[in-house]
């Protein structure tokens, strides 16, 4: 869309809508140099967005009573803000990366009595000494310059807002994933020790199993006891028996 006319991209927006159901219209990155295409059948225009079109001059700039927004950023504009004085309800506008360069060329917007936002990032006169007090001493009705009022707190629903709000959202969903691997990691030292109980338990039931063993074998050795236990002189009498077939004494005696 970016090859497209200002007046080619009106059309094209608008196409499946009466000019009175017109309320937002977008025409960020067409071809224009000035005002074409754009006119005040569009009434119940609220939102006008016309950012990066190469606008030299706002000549031409149609008469708007319900416009509330305009965004007219990226542009090659010095001045003619005049050319809004048919817009009287403007509330936000914002001239980012534009070539304006002193304060006289804001003079025109005192009759935007409606204004409170205004944005002028990137434009010369954005550099200059004092150039936030003279920028609200020149237009007395202004709340916010740059997304930051006078002293200093930054404008609802503005990017900076915006920004502090995703870093929030990032420290939360931080806080909210530490949180469950904490319980994670709990979850899992309580599996660990039930394993570690169980582990004691089999241990004690296997040396309970070998001292029963070792009781029931000290029995048995008890009951049948060794050959080689015996005491030295019933082991010769037993071995005098087993050779002769009778005892020692009778031996000796035939």
């Amino acid at each position: 869309m970016s090859n497209l006319s200002m007046e080619a991209r009106i059309e094209l927006e608008t196409r499946d809508l009466k000019p009175n159901e017109v309320k937002e219209l977008f025409l960020d990155n067409c071809r224009a140099s000035s005002i074409e295409g754009l006119t005040d059948k569009y009434e119940e225009l609220e939102l006008l967005s016309m950012i990066n079109l190469g606008l030299t001059s706002l000549k031409g700039f149609p008469a708007y009573p319900k416009l509330r927004s305009l965004e007219i950023s990226d542009n090659k504009l010095t001045g003619e803000l005049e050319y809004l004085k048919g817009c009287p309800n403007i509330a936000s506008l914002k001239i980012c990366n534009n070539r304006i360069a002193d304060i006289s060329a804001l003079e025109p917007l005192k009759i935007l009595a409606n204004l409170s936002s205004l944005d002028l990032i990137e434009c010369p006169i954005a550099e200059g000494e004092k150039y936030r007090d003279n920028v609200f001493a020149a237009l007395p009705q202004l709340t916010f310059l740059d997304g930051i009022d006078r002293e200093g707190n930054a404008e609802p629903d503005s990017d900076e807002d915006y920004e502090l709000d995703e870093e929030d959202e990032d420290v939360d969903s931080e806080e909210e994933g530490d949180e469950e691997d904490d319980e994670e990691d709990e979850e899992d030292d309580e599996e660990d020790d039930e394993e570690e109980e169980e582990d004691e338990k089999e241990e004690e039931g296997v040396a309970a199993e070998i001292d029963q063993n070792g009781t029931e074998n000290g029995k048995a050795e008890a009951v049948i006891p060794d050959e080689d236990s015996q005491p030295a002189a019933k082991r010769a009498k037993l071995d005098t028996e087993d050779s002769n077939g009778v005892p020692d004494s009778a031996a000796v005696e035939s």
